[in-house]
């Protein structure tokens, strides 16, 4: 059985390059760029230019992080207007940001999608918290449907900031992966967006962190790998195919 959220999408299936986000995350992220059209935007993540390849074509100039140096020399002859950082994103966003405010440049969209640990999100979230915007930036943080990921979003220092006015974990839902697909283990739960929104100007009032599906989430996840419920259902999902192996091995 295939468990692929990501296509036909009807809209974007000439896109040529592998673009690990499901049919709405494409719909959405393409609509967001495409109406704001931001002069710089970062991404963080890199892998095999999917997102990239959407990002450049709305923004003005794209600086593309990945730990990888192979994802820099698949695609830096691919795009003309994005500059590719080599190394952490723990160790590359900070000084990043500080050298786009000291070149006075205007970032409007961040992707957030590289080290999907609990430690890694909230260290990329903590490093843009700690930057002043001078324009409207939208800030997209991927896989927000994933326990590790969301943990590390929940807990990203978000009342730090003076400049952040909207934080939404389910702007737009995850999947859950009933089966293997791609790099998604069985009875997985990936995708979703976070969408943070920071402004030049402080906040007024309280920030509060939404989280829209947190019903689904929650329901989903008692029944995911992540949960020793959802374990026991991989395993009696697979008790078959392995006992089948087994006869066959031992015949």
């Amino acid at each position: 059985m295939s468990s692929n959220p990501n296509v036909p999408t009807f809209a974007f299936d000439d896109l040529t390059l592998d673009w690990q986000m499901t049919r709405c995350e494409r719909f959405a992220f393409w609509s967001l760029l495409q109406h704001h059209k931001p002069s710089v935007s970062i991404e963080v993540g890199t892998w095999n230019g999917g997102s990239l390849q959407v990002l450049s074509r709305y923004s003005e100039k794209v600086y593309s992080l990945d730990i990888r140096p192979k994802s820099r020399d698949l695609l830096q002859d691919k795009f003309s207007n994005v500059e590719f950082l080599v190394g952490s994103s723990h160790e590359l966003l900070g000084p990043l940001l500080q050298e786009i405010s000291r070149k006075g440049e205007q970032l409007g969209f961040v992707l957030i999608d590289g080290d999907h640990s609990a430690a890694g999100v909230r260290t990329d979230i903590n490093s843009l918290l700690k930057y002043r915007p001078v324009c409207p930036l939208l800030i997209v943080c991927h896989d927000s449907f994933n326990p590790e990921c969301r943990r590390g979003m929940v807990s990203a220092e978000w009342q730090s900031s003076p400049y952040v006015h909207y934080v939404e974990l389910d702007f737009v839902p995850g999947v859950f992966h009933e089966f293997a697909y791609d790099t998604a283990e069985p009875r997985s739960m990936w995708g979703g967006f976070a969408v943070v929104q920071m402004l030049p100007e402080p906040r007024a009032g309280e920030l509060v962190i939404g989280e829209a599906q947190r019903g689904l989430f929650s329901a989903v996840k008692s029944r995911s790998r992540y949960s020793a419920a959802g374990r026991a259902a991989a395993i009696a999902q697979r008790l078959p195919q392995l006992c089948a192996r087994f006869k066959g091995a031992v015949s």
